[in-house]
């Protein structure tokens, strides 16, 4: 007797039901590859003018395309006008959401590490989006409290200290207005945040997150299993 179908045998493009005829070597290089291309992806350092770290490479910090064009998309779709991000790295992912929004709209991310935030001044001058993003160096918690509480933002992006993950959501969620968006990435954090006990403290600290998260029923919610994770929450 065959195993009876549970709904999470059909969640992700790469398990059996979802690829049974699939015929190819490499799925998931040619199931990129027909993402890439039927989207009209490029790597990063084809879309933008990139000057790179000499610290960590873009594949193993930087998001994956995909992902950069899903909050892309989520920005033209909402016409989100004040972003807020927590965690620049080169500024890729605020380059992205920036480019998307409408004209005179306004992105602010927040980068602790002068090395980054140097490269990311860098990176949106080349690629002409200076007036559009705000790079502000320094500690997260300080530079939220200083904004002015009269201008709250349509959309926030949570890419920081993963083991502050939670209380980076409790400090911007006043902060963004009512129907506004709160993305978190990496929520999965490499398969730790799903262990009942995480392995590592930055799994414990994007657990402890997933949990609040799951308590905020009056939000409109979805964990999405793209790359590393992303939740996005609707504020209500």
């Amino acid at each position: 007797m065959s195993k009876a179908l549970t709904l999470w045998d059909k969640l992700l493009p790469d398990q059996p039901l979802n690829n049974e005829y699939f015929a190819g070597s490499d799925y998931y290089r040619d199931l990129y590859d027909l993402i890439a291309r039927t989207s009209g992806l490029k790597p990063a350092t084809e879309t933008f003018k990139l000057v790179l770290s000499d610290k960590v490479t873009v594949e193993e910090m930087a998001s994956n395309p995909v992902q950069l064009r899903l909050l892309e998309l989520i920005v033209r779709l909402t016409g989100a006008r004040r972003v807020i991000e927590i965690g620049a790295f080169i500024g890729l992912s605020a380059m992205s959401m920036a480019r998307a929004m409408p004209p005179g709209g306004k992105l602010i991310t927040i980068e602790k590490f002068d090395h980054f935030a140097d490269i990311c001044r860098k990176n949106f001058a080349a690629n002409g989006l200076s007036d559009r993003i705000e790079v502000v160096e320094g500690d997260a918690f300080e530079i939220i409290d200083r904004l002015p509480q009269d201008q709250p933002f349509d959309l926030a992006f949570i890419d920081g200290n993963k083991e502050r993950y939670a209380h980076y959501f409790e400090v911007l969620e006043p902060r963004v207005r009512s129907g506004g968006l709160i993305l978190v990435d990496d929520v999965l954090f490499h398969g730790d945040a799903v262990n009942s006990r995480p392995k590592t403290e930055k799994g414990e600290g994007v657990k402890a997150f997933m949990d609040l998260a799951a308590s905020r029923s009056n939000y409109f919610r979805l964990a999405l299993p793209i790359c590393n994770g992303l939740m996005v929450m609707q504020k209500p």
